[in-house]
């Protein structure tokens, strides 16, 4: 079993690391808080299946701040010849994947879920013991280092017990034997349950027989009433058929009654309505003779009406023509005034215009260049050549002067001034003078070439104001042109507007035609008002003559149709009165064949036989009740009969468990667990005793104990020596757990383990024999242990590990 690597993205402070490591021991160093126990707990998530809770008690503390998921990926090989990837991520929605190597690729395995793919990896890492991989994680390979000591310094010996027979998985025995103490419980609970129900049960049995012969008196009981029901409802049947030809008879008397009722109502009701329609008919006849009485005076109205129509269409007409004339007026108006305004605005741009151009022209003359001014521009660049070329004769000059100035000071050294060497021909002699007459003549030369240049400057200064001044008059000259020629575009301008004038004075006159030509118009509607009021005059006249026709008009019209519904009233009539004689004919008939006292006491007779018979048919039902309760009562009793018998048998049954239960708990289960931990605890003290040997350097035997207690033995004074976990000293502890645990994952089988920070609270030549140790299991030597481990994952400052380790990862 090897981890070859591990990849982590965003968990913890790791946003984005991966770690290669290698076969044997790798040690994990760096300062607190770099992430070291991250890896650890990373290994545990991704591969071992244990929850992020474990680690922080919150899942969003161990992924990275500010990011919302993250992914663990470790490659690892169960064995030489196959390596998987298995990834865990973090965060909503993760997910738990195994993916095995094939050709240089990993393809995903593919599992239903979480359990599948746990029970899998178990499969590869041969730790399929019947425990959860992260129980075996958390308990043995990797425990926190919050947990490191563990159930070791357990103070209560149960619970200390408790926990290592989990680790060792022989728990299920203890288990078994306080599990089946509850079974035996309920087992025997089950059997005085049974019991106390038998019992009850047999004493609603013993009443079984009563409820038989009461049933049978009953049934005697039922049978007398029901034929003495049958004799009541044939005599009822005969009673009813004559209560029936009797019910007939005064149905029918009744209904001739009430006919009679209904023909008397309509003769009523036809009389009244004659009357109404001969009064109808009369008014029809009155309104015909209003209609043909102001027939002529709705005939005028109506001419005038139409008239009045015809003279309010000219009117529209009149009143158009005088808006057109009105806003033909407007219009004239208008455009006098525009015309007015723009001759006027024409104007005062021209005289502007002209105004600016003579002021334009005047500027433009003021701006010719004086001849002289033009004459000293002009000398500007000849000035500024004759000043260079003086400028450069001085620099020869002033070249010659210091070489001059060399040769007399090297002379009067006695240094040739050619040679840059001694003089032989001026050795004790006194030196001449040959440099100070070409020095003065230079000088003189030098100082009338100073006031040439003086001079040539000042004329060049006035040379350049002179140029600065014509280029001025340059660009003043441009602007003056650029604004006559914005003048001439703005006089153009102005020549528009006035063309544009004339055609404004042209619509002004059109108008004026316009409105003349309406007004000639409007001439023909001069008469139109007395017109209109002679036709209004007319109308109102006729208008309550006009009125009454059409008041009367229906009425007149509806005459003939009122004058055929009273014809038709009237023969209806006549038809009820005759079928009221036939009615009344037939009742006196009815009235002789019906007997009404006769009629009463069959009807009495009746209700007497349905009381007697509900009489008897609810003391039938009564007693049919009381049947169905006795037939239930007895076959309940019957069921009970039956389940006491079943429960004689499952009390005989469940006795035998209980049997079989108190012999497995007294002879097999009591045991077992306390023999293999004595026997577990045996094989794990001798390897942990000599790894504690190598590691303290001393003589003391570490034992474990009973109830996994912690115990040293040395010999002191000639006598045997037994101390406890809380006799030793913080190195002592330490020391003995380190040998326990390594001892325990050789005994569990474990291929990899996980230290962290095993060296708290050894003093240095403790840590360094522990690091000796774990070298030596690493190789396998006999004095310590044989090899077991594939791989060991320790977390240390400690400069032991250096010396041993196959590798040292360095986390910044």
């Amino acid at each position: 079993m090897q981890i070859h690597s591990i990849t982590l993205k965003n968990i913890k402070s790791h946003r984005d690391k991966k770690l290669d490591f290698v076969k044997g021991i790798n040690v994990l160093s760096g300062v607190n808080g770099v992430g070291k126990s991250t890896i650890f707990e990373a290994i545990g998530y991704a591969l071992f299946g244990v929850d992020a809770r474990d680690f922080v008690g919150n899942i969003e503390r161990f992924i990275t701040i500010g990011a919302k998921k993250g992914e663990i990926t470790i490659t690892f090989s169960p064995n030489n010849n196959e390596t998987y990837r298995v990834t865990r991520s973090v965060g909503a929605g993760s997910k738990w994947l195994l993916a095995k190597e094939l050709h240089g690729t990993f393809e995903v395995e593919d599992h239903a879920g979480a359990p599948e793919t746990e029970a899998r990896i178990k499969q590869l890492l041969d730790l399929d013991r019947g425990r959860p991989l992260a129980e075996q994680f958390k308990l043995v390979i990797g425990p926190f280092q919050s947990e490191f000591l563990g159930p070791f310094v357990l103070k209560q010996p149960t619970k200390r017990q408790e926990a290592f027979d989990e680790i060792l998985g022989i728990d299920a025995w203890r288990k078994t034997f306080k599990g089946t103490s509850t079974l035996l419980k309920s087992v025997q609970s089950k059997i005085d349950i049974l019991n106390v129900e038998i019992k009850g049960r047999q004493e609603q049995v013993d009443a079984l027989p009563d409820r038989k012969k009461e049933l049978t008196g009953l049934l005697k009981d039922l049978k007398a009433l029901q034929k003495e029901l049958a004799e009541h409802e044939k005599t009822l049947v005969v009673t009813e058929n004559q209560l029936t030809k009797l019910d007939q008879q005064e149905k029918a008397t009744n209904t001739v009654k009430s006919k009679i009722q209904v023909l008397e109502n309509r003769l009523r009701d036809g009389e009244g309505k004659i009357a109404d329609q001969n009064k109808r008919v009369m008014e029809a006849e009155q309104a015909l003779a209003t209609m043909e009485k102001s027939r002529k005076s709705k005939e005028t109205f109506e001419a005038a009406e139409t008239a009045l129509k015809s003279l309010r269409e000219q009117e529209k007409q009149q009143r158009q023509i005088e808006k057109e004339i009105a806003a033909l007026d407007q219009e004239s108006t208008r455009l006098t005034q525009t015309m007015g305004h723009e001759l006027r605005e024409i104007e005062k741009t021209e005289n502007q215009l002209t105004a600016e151009e003579k002021q334009l022209e005047k500027n433009q003359k003021s701006l010719t260049a004086d001849p002289d001014l033009t004459n000293t521009a002009a000398r500007l660049p000849n000035l500024r050549k004759e000043e260079k070329k003086l400028r450069t004769t001085q620099g020869i000059i002033k070249g010659r002067q210091g070489g001059l100035q060399e040769g007399k000071e090297k002379l009067a050294e006695g240094v040739c001034p050619f040679l840059k060497e001694q003089c032989l021909n001026l050795a004790g002699k006194a030196p001449q003078d040959i440099f100070s007459a070409q020095q003065h003549e230079l000088a003189t030369e030098d100082l009338n070439l100073e006031k040439q240049l003086t001079k040539l400057s000042q004329e060049i200064t006035g040379a350049e104001k002179a140029q600065h001044e014509l280029e001025s008059l340059k660009v003043r000259a441009q602007e003056i042109e650029k604004q006559l020629l914005a003048l001439t575009r703005r006089q153009e301008e102005n020549n528009k507007r006035r063309l544009a004038l004339q055609e404004t004075a042209r619509q002004q006159t059109e108008a004026e035609k316009k409105t003349l030509a309406r007004k000639v118009d409007l001439q023909k509607y001069d008469k139109l008002d007395n017109e209109i009021s002679e036709s209004e005059k007319s109308r109102t006249e006729h208008q309550i003559a006009r009125d009454a026709f059409f008041a009367n008009q229906k009425d007149a019209q509806d005459l003939t149709n009122r004058r055929a519904s009273l014809k038709k009233m009237a023969a209806l009539l006549d038809e009820l009165k005759q079928v009221m004689a036939v009615k009344q004919k037939e009742l006196v008939k009815l009235n002789q064949d019906y007997d009404l006292r006769r009629h009463t006491e069959v009807r009495l007779a009746k209700e007497q036989l349905l009381t007697v018979i509900a009489t008897i048919k609810q003391k039938i039902t009564d007693l049919d009740k009381d049947r169905l309760r006795l037939a239930t009562e007895i076959k309940k009793l019957e069921q009970i009969q039956e389940e006491i018998k079943i429960k004689l048998t499952d009390k005989k049954c469940f006795a035998a468990k209980a049997e079989l239960v108190t012999f497995l708990r007294q002879q097999i289960f009591k045991n077992v667990s306390a023999q293999l931990s004595e026997r577990l605890r045996e094989e794990i003290s001798l390897r942990a005793d000599r790894i504690y040997r190598n590691i303290a350097e001393t003589d003391e035997e570490l034992y474990w104990g009973d109830k996994y207690q912690i115990v040293l033995r040395d010999m002191q004074d000639g006598e045997l020596r037994e101390r406890t976990d809380d006799q030793l000293s913080g190195g002592q502890t330490m020391s003995a757990v380190v040998a326990l645990r390594l001892a325990l994952l050789q005994t569990t089988n474990a291929r990899v383990a996980f230290f962290d920070e095993p060296t708290s609270n050894l003093d240095a030549a403790r840590r360094e024999n522990l690091a000796q140790a774990f070298r030596a299991i690493d190789v396998g030597r006999e004095e310590v242990t044989e090899h077991w481990y594939d791989q060991l994952f320790l977390i240390s400052h400690d400069i032991a590990f250096t010396e041993v380790t196959d590798q040292i990862i360095s986390l910044e």
